[in-house]
């Protein structure tokens, strides 16, 4: 198969078996997963943004259908690299780059570290930076609160703790603590939230990523400075309702990324394309090919 003839692929990149599908047609976007460890098929329909973008979905390594680095090495740098090496084994110039959760991360260390290797930049809940205050903790708390009278709330809440608490040993154990506190992660957890994140944990988490990324690059993490340096279009997509990577953060990070396009979903949380998928899809539509605001 030619490397951007749609369906299923796997390559050998910087010595890691990636695997990454491919679908639709036009302009070539590369969509970065987040976790670190959760399966890139996540992205789900991507709200159909498929129909005006060939969409490549990059499993990123240790994740998903990707294999794990024989290093152990999950660093910023090295997801970024692992993109670059699927831009030039797809032979596409200047890919839009898209990343979401921490794959937002990896998109804006892959926009500093590659500054000729896309054409758009598309941050989608995601931050630049962990530190003080952000994000709130009064926020955070209030945002949880408001689930309160859901039946699950008092099983979701406990899941969220240990996994808060790093109480998981397996990537089992991580994945059946994920399914439970994941709830908190919709403004609404609707019928079709829930068959979402039935579909999603049917995949597991992996852990070494996620445990080597927590403790040893998130505390220090601070890539504002390599956004002032970023030339491309951007695009900043936050939910209102995401407690995760709230509203402050994807604004911190449009103040700093130079003429960037700050879309804020008000009826959704960490996941827009399941929460508001028609949004989504019009607003990528928009961004990606130029198309004036309604």
């Amino acid at each position: 198969m030619a490397p951007l003839e749609s369906g299923e692929h796997d390559v050998t990149l910087n010595g890691v078996r990636l695997h990454y599908s491919v679908r639709g047609r036009g302009p070539v976007l590369i969509a970065h997963s987040g976790g670190p460890g959760w399966d890139a098929r996540s992205w789900d329909t991507a709200a159909g943004i498929d129909s005006f973008v060939t969409l490549v979905v990059l499993h990123p390594r240790g994740s998903g259908l990707s294999a794990a680095p024989a290093d152990g090495r999950y660093a910023l740098a090295d997801y970024a690299a692992d993109l670059d090496a699927l831009r030039r084994h797809l032979g596409v110039s200047k890919p839009i780059v898209m990343g979401w959760s921490h794959g937002g991360m990896v998109a804006q260390q892959y926009a500093s570290q590659y500054p000729e290797g896309l054409s758009k930049l598309v941050l989608y809940s995601t931050s630049a930076r962990f530190g003080s205050g952000i994000p709130d903790p009064q926020a955070v708390f209030g945002a949880l609160m408001v689930h309160q009278q859901q039946p699950w709330f008092t099983d979701s809440m406990a899941a969220l703790q240990d996994w808060w608490a790093g109480r998981f040993k397996t990537d089992a154990e991580a994945t059946g603590l994920l399914a439970r506190a994941l709830k908190f992660y919709f403004r609404t957890l609707d019928g079709e939230a829930e068959r979402y994140l039935q579909r999603c944990m049917q995949w597991p988490v992996h852990i070494a990523p996620l445990l080597t990324f927590m403790g040893s690059e998130a505390t220090a993490m601070d890539l504002r400075r390599g956004l002032a340096a970023v030339r491309v279009p951007g695009l900043v997509i936050a939910g209102r309702h995401d407690f995760v990577t709230p509203v402050a953060m994807s604004q911190e990070i449009a103040s700093c990324l130079p003429g960037a396009q700050l879309e804020v979903f008000n009826d959704a949380g960490h996941f827009a394309h399941v929460e508001e998928p028609a949004h989504f899809h019009q607003r990528l539509r928009r961004f990606v090919l130029d198309e004036p605001a309604a």
